[in-house]
C-alpha cells in the first residue's frame, strides 16, 4: 500500500514525528529532521523572493554530493521549477551546450568550487551562503510533486541526453506506509529502537539511488549519511 500523501507532505510530516531525530550526517554537520524542513522552507523562500525562481525555471547544481544539495532540490522541486545536476566532470565539459538549452536562473555550487565565469548567469551563490544567510522572504508555493524537477543528464556518443522526473516518481517506490514503519531494536539498548544507516558518496542525484534509497530512508525516519 502506498502513501496518499505526496512527497513534500511526507517529508514535513517526518519533522514532526522525528524532530530531533538526525535526518543526514556528514563530516560537517549533523542535520535534524526538523532544521532540514526548515532549511527547505529557507531555501524556498530565497529561490523565490530573492533570485525570482518561477516554475518551470532550472538551477544548476555544480558540486559533489553535498548534503545541502538534497535540501537545494526539495526547495527547487516546491518552486516548481527543475534542477540540473552536474556532478560529473564529463558532463561539466559540457557546460556551455547545458547553458544553451536550459538558461539556468541560478548556479548553487558546493564551497571552493570554481564556476567558469564565460558561463552567464542571473545568480551564482555556494550552498552554505545560500542557507546560512537569513532570507527576509516569505515563501508562497503551491505544491505539487508530480511537476518535473529533476533533469538527469548523461552523454551518448559525446551528445547531451536528458530524462526529466518528477519528486512523484521517487515517491512512487515507496511501498511501505511511513506511519507503519518500524526499525529493528538495538543490541546495546533492546527497549530502543537503532538508528539505521545510508550512505551516500561521489553521487547523490543518481534516480535510481534517490528512488529505491534516499528517499524511502529518510521516510522511514533513517539517517543519509554522505561519507
Amino acid at each position: 500500500m502506498k502513501q496518499d500523501l505526496d512527497l513534500f507532505a511526507l517529508l514535513r510530516q517526518q519533522a514532526v514525528r522525528h524532530p530531533l531525530d538526525t535526518a543526514t550526517d556528514s563530516t560537517r554537520r549533523a542535520i535534524s529532521f526538523r532544521r532540514l524542513w526548515s532549511r527547505i522552507e529557507r531555501a524556498t523562500a530565497r529561490l523565490q523572493g530573492e533570485w525570482h525562481v518561477a516554475p518551470g525555471d532550472h538551477v544548476v547544481y555544480w558540486g559533489n554530493a553535498h548534503p545541502d544539495a538534497l535540501i537545494l532540490y526539495v526547495a527547487v522541486a516546491r518552486c516548481g521549477a527543475c534542477l540540473v545536476p552536474l556532478e560529473r566532470s564529463d558532463l561539466r565539459r559540457h557546460a556551455h551546450a547545458i547553458w544553451d538549452r536550459y538558461q539556468p536562473k541560478a548556479v548553487v555550487h558546493d564551497e571552493g568550487v570554481h564556476i567558469d565565469a564565460t558561463l552567464m548567469t542571473p545568480v551564482v551563490a555556494s550552498l552554505p551562503s545560500m542557507l546560512s544567510v537569513r532570507c527576509h522572504h516569505d515563501e508562497d508555493v503551491e505544491e505539487n510533486d508530480a511537476l518535473p524537477s529533476l533533469i538527469d543528464l548523461d552523454l551518448e556518443n559525446d551528445q547531451l541526453v536528458a530524462r526529466i522526473f518528477s519528486l512523484h516518481h521517487f515517491a512512487a517506490f515507496i511501498d511501505q506506509p511511513i506511519t507503519d514503519a518500524v526499525l529493528p531494536l538495538s543490541a546495546d539498548h533492546p527497549h530502543e529502537q537503532s538508528r539505521m544507516t545510508l550512505q551516500v558518496r561521489d553521487e547523490l542525484f543518481d534516480p535510481h539511488l534517490l528512488s529505491s534509497k534516499i528517499f524511502p530512508a529518510l521516510l522511514r525516519g533513517e539517517t543519509v549519511s554522505f561519507i
